[in-house]
């Protein structure tokens, strides 16, 4: 009996039977739902991730984030920063391996036993998926017998201005357990490329370490991942990025003002936009980001740059003497470099860091020819650029693949910041909320040394050798600063 008969038949037999019972009334079965997530289950189900480096062939901690887990087989849901440094700017920072802590106890820190491997990750976004591959020691496992706990995803599209979220993870200020905290969603913001809902914003605490948790509905499911914030060390923003295209050029990058996320306001990247990484991860395809550089064109793969030279530059960022290492006290410096086999159009950018620091990236079509030499000028316009040890990374394609760096010393290296006068006026305020009028706790206020304003400091990417002085508000939102202003 072939297929298609063997339907007909089931199909006839099915209307007798409506037919005889049409004067029946049958009360359904209960439906039994799928119960949702416990908090207990957001809480193992949230994992911390170490990045770890290999120094003198022993893997050491360099960095850490969390994750949420979202499959029974060990796919983690984090951030691409987290899950890979290089996929958003910093190629220095790529972990040798990464290791995975699962919380046994809420009131123990997790215990790390497994390695995972990124299999879908998305710069732009700074969204990725990891996978749970080996013991921690580098043991094989079968992934169908991990049976670990998992948040099972939303819809951040049917979110709104005034839900409630949760937040789960690592904070850096929350000491070695898992931190919760909850706030509101106090709205979105959009991105050309993404559209309306490229973040959603919130009231809730997002430290520090936090980066790739879990952001859960009161239903318990994931909404959204927040992002990098505010440590609340020594009221430092050890995080200012580039999340909205300010300038409406389509483009996210070093001319779109950075905003420091921390203290009141937080983002959250929303889970829906992570759905086309996950997809990849679950079926082993390639996934590929469809955003990037508006404007740019692949390069011919034959792109070479020489070693990086280094010359003054006088305010006009005009090309000045060579030297080995800079003074103390200079406005600007000139890295110079010999390129080859370049193509207009193609992407290609830079990145730069003090001490270790990352100050300034961009990002950009390339529109110098096909061989040449290169300058490119870092200058503080408002006051010397500090003594500090300087690298500078030159990369082509969305992939930022590094052709050459150079390091130069600026002064004596490490510059420690003069303080204050003692003497002159105390500045004491109230922070609140400007739709609201309610005071905010727990928010950082900085002073600008004379003749910045926040314009030109945002345009430096926030400088610590700009700021005066700066404290926090307290739990009414009061505040006053340490010393005097001059």
């Amino acid at each position: 009996m072939n297929k298609g008969k063997l339907n007909r038949i089931w199909l006839a037999g099915m209307a007798l039977v409506l037919a005889s019972m049409a004067c029946i009334i049958v009360s359904p079965p209960p439906v039994t739902p799928t119960p949702a997530p416990t908090r207990q289950t957001l809480i193992t189900a949230t994992v911390q991730i170490y990045g770890l480096f290999n120094k003198n062939g022993q893997l050491v901690p360099g960095y850490v984030g969390s994750g949420t887990l979202i499959s029974a087989d060990g796919l983690i849901l984090t951030n691409a920063h987290v899950a890979d440094p290089a996929a958003v700017g910093d190629p220095e920072s790529h972990p040798d391996a990464l290791a995975v802590g699962l919380v046994a106890s809420e009131d123990q820190p997790p215990v790390f036993s497994y390695r995972a491997e990124v299999v879908a990750i998305d710069g732009y976004l700074d969204l990725a998926v990891i996978r749970i591959a080996s013991t921690l020691d580098g043991g094989a496992i079968n992934s169908s017998d991990l049976r670990l706990p998992y948040v099972p995803f939303g819809d951040s599209d049917q979110a709104h201005v005034g839900d409630h979220v949760n937040i789960y993870g690592f904070p850096a200020i929350g000491g070695e357990t898992i931190t919760y905290t909850d706030g509101n969603i106090s709205g979105f913001t959009s991105e050309d490329q993404v559209g309306d809902r490229a973040w959603i914003k919130t009231d809730a605490t997002i430290s520090g370490g936090n980066s790739g948790g879990l952001a859960a509905t009161d239903e318990g499911y994931i909404i959204g991942v927040p992002s990098r914030a505010s440590s609340g060390a020594g009221g430092d923003i050890t995080d200012c990025r580039v999340i909205q295209d300010t300038n409406g050029d389509g483009v996210l990058n070093d001319q779109d003002s950075c905003i420091p996320i921390g203290g009141f306001i937080n983002a959250l990247r929303p889970v829906n936009l992570a759905r086309p990484l996950v997809n990849a991860a679950q079926t082993g395809m390639a996934y590929t980001s469809p955003y990037g550089v508006a404007g740019t064109a692949p390069g011919g793969g034959g792109e070479a740059f020489g070693p990086v030279t280094w010359f003054e530059a006088n305010a006009n960022c005009e090309k000045g003497n060579q030297v080995s290492a800079f003074p103390s006290g200079i406005s600007g410096l000139t890295a110079v470099f010999d390129y080859s086999g370049m193509t207009d159009g193609q992407a290609w950018g830079s990145t730069w860091s003090a001490n270790g620091q990352n100050i300034y990236q961009s990002n950009d079509p390339w529109d110098s020819g096909a061989s040449g030499s290169y300058s490119f000028c870092l200058f503080n316009s408002q006051n010397p650029i500090p003594d500090g040890n300087y690298t500078a990374q030159f990369f082509v394609g969305a992939d930022q693949r590094i052709l050459t760096q150079g390091n130069v010393v600026v002064g004596t290296g490490a510059s420690v910041p003069t303080p204050p006068s003692a003497s002159g006026i105390t500045l004491i305020g109230t922070v609140t909320d400007a739709s609201t009028g309610n005071p905010i706790a727990n928010a950082y206020v900085f002073v600008l040394v004379s003749g910045v304003n926040y314009d030109s400091w945002a345009a430096a990417n926030y400088p610590d050798a700009q700021i005066l002085m700066t404290t926090k508000t307290d739990a009414n939102g009061n505040y006053r600063m340490p010393s005097s202003l001059p």
